[in-house]
């Protein structure tokens, strides 16, 4: 079962039916599960109603809010849960979230793992994500040829749930400072006079190779912000982990700059934008 058919919802359902899986599917608008159903996907009237037809579901949405009600609201996944069910809920959402929602599913019988991904749709389409796993290993086995339909990187990073979700935030901290530091270079090498082509050239090879740089370089000097990760993900991944640095007691100062980029980039109107947009905010700072 596969509940959201959004940007990397599509993708993801799209490699499983590749590999062979039945896939059963919904999505609050079921326009957007066109491409899955014609791939030969089952169409579901509600989240129970895929629990039903599934031994494992998928919850791919956008929130912790639209996790917490397609699993554990009313017609949600729990609802409609057999014996067995495995639930895998790939949503990118606070830890606390995640073990919350968890809990809601022991108390059912269900076992869940929290796995959300890093990679683009184009990267999905492929079956070429990388997935980190937090939850029961048993369940983790179990679930292994589905994350391998969907994956170039597996990590399992331990039986309690939430660390799933941890490790997501720590992945997109390190993502955040990267676009930061290749927007910055940019737009250096346009104030001195430098191609910022020149600059996508020389990053290719040696330490500075990045993939912000190799992906989000090139859409930077295109002035293409077709939202691959917008804005608004990557502020609320980036809260949520300063958040966590808060409780753990660690400190993120460039994590903290890079926060602070991205609101400036949301007060500007940029939220639905990829995060690469924030290349605007240091033009604007710069004199550009």
């Amino acid at each position: 079962g596969f509940i959201g058919m959004g940007l990397m919802g599509r993708p993801m359902s799209q490699a499983l039916l590749k590999a062979g899986f039945p896939v059963t599917v919904w999505n609050r608008t079921r326009g957007k599960a066109a491409e899955a159903l014609a791939a030969g996907a089952a169409w579901a009237g509600s989240p129970a109603e895929v629990a039903a037809a599934s031994e494992v579901v998928i919850a791919m949405v956008t929130d912790a809010a639209a996790s917490e009600a397609v699993i554990c609201g009313p017609e949600g996944v729990l609802e409609g849960a057999g014996p067995g069910l495995c639930l895998i809920d790939m949503s990118s959402i606070p830890p606390e979230k995640s073990r919350a929602i968890a809990a809601c599913a022991r108390d059912k019988g269900v076992a869940m793992l929290d796995a959300p991904v890093t990679g683009n749709p184009k990267v999905a389409a492929q079956g070429k994500l990388g997935i980190m796993v937090g939850g029961p290993l048993e369940t983790f086995d179990r679930c292994r040829p589905v994350f391998e339909a969907m994956a170039a990187k597996i990590v399992h990073v331990g039986e309690a749930n939430g660390l799933g979700t941890t490790l997501k935030l720590i992945n997109n901290l390190v993502m955040a400072v990267a676009i930061q530091a290749s927007a910055e270079a940019l737009v250096l090498a346009k104030k001195a006079g430098i191609d910022p082509e020149k600059v996508l050239e020389i990053t290719s090879v040696g330490g500075a190779r990045t993939g912000a740089m190799e992906v989000r370089g090139p859409w930077m000097i295109e002035r293409n912000f077709a939202p691959h990760f917008s804005v608004n993900n990557m502020y609320k991944d980036l809260s949520t982990a300063m958040k966590l640095a808060n409780e753990c007691g660690a400190v993120l100062p460039t994590a903290s700059l890079s926060l602070e980029m991205l609101r400036a980039a949301r007060s500007r109107g940029n939220g639905e934008k990829d995060s690469c947009v924030i290349i605007t905010v240091i033009e604007a700072l710069s004199g550009l």
